[in-house]
């Protein structure tokens, strides 16, 4: 099958995962109990995909110290993000504190996933034109992590009260964000193919261990009296994404 039409099927169903994936907060009405539990297990998604998939397979693609140096670039990064856009919505911080920080924590994971959603384009349009095999190995394992990675965002924007139709809209453009990069690789396919493949995976795992760690965390624990089962399931998401890594090694191999 030509190149082009391998990656136009791979990135229906990788949007058709998306929008299934991220719909699913949105069917029927949750508590805010349900949301923070929700959460929890967001938290341990991004917690294990940072620990388990992203900074080991960075460091294993460069050299350590630059490797974590990346890491933390990712970190301080989305930090930055993040003062900015509480800076700029001051105003309704000061009314609405609640609210906003849900929002903020929306925003931040939207940040963090969408730079993890185009390095996997770019490795699906490098991987579809070097060859059919490596191009499927590839899109299996971006398949089998991006309807959690969806979940896990679309409860955050329930529990930043964002309304149906409004979450949907954003889950649609961002389930666009990985085909988009597979198709922009096309044309730089030389110059993809001489980046370390580490360095985009560093920059992830910063990304995600911010959103997991200083944004989801606290709101998964924001009721004491769920806190052990808060604890269950953040334990719960990252043995999800160490199942996952599993499963990616033995497709790698």
């Amino acid at each position: 099958m030509e190149p082009w039409l391998l990656l136009a099927a791979y990135s229906a169903m990788i949007i058709v995962v998306s929008l299934l994936g991220g719909s699913l907060p949105f069917l029927g009405r949750w508590t805010s109990n349900q949301l923070h539990m929700m959460t929890a297990l967001s938290a341990g998604v991004f917690i294990g995909a940072t620990f388990l998939i992203l900074v080991p397979h960075a460091v294993e693609a460069m050299d350590i110290e630059q490797a974590l140096m990346l890491v933390m670039v990712g970190f301080v990064a989305i930090l930055l993000a993040e003062i900015i856009i509480q800076h700029r919505h001051q105003d309704e911080c000061d009314d609405h504190t609640v609210e906003h920080s849900h929002s903020l924590t929306s925003t931040t994971a939207f940040i963090g996933l969408s730079v993890h959603s185009v390095m996997d384009g770019f490795a699906l349009g490098v991987a579809v034109v070097l060859g059919e095999e490596i191009g499927t190995v590839v899109f299996l394992a971006i398949l089998a992590h991006k309807a959690i990675d969806v979940f896990s965002l679309s409860t955050t924007f329930r529990l930043a009260d964002i309304d149906k139709r409004r979450g949907l809209k954003y889950m649609l453009l961002f389930s666009l964000i990985t085909p988009i990069a597979a198709a922009f690789a096309f044309p730089f396919i030389d110059w993809l193919e001489g980046i370390e493949l580490g360095i985009p995976l560093a920059l992830a795992g910063g990304t995600f261990m911010y959103v997991g760690i200083y944004d989801l965390l606290p709101e998964a624990f924001h009721e004491e009296h769920t806190q052990y089962k808060a604890f269950a399931l953040v334990v719960l998401g990252i043995a999800t994404m160490y199942g996952l890594s599993l499963v990616l090694h033995t497709a790698g191999h």
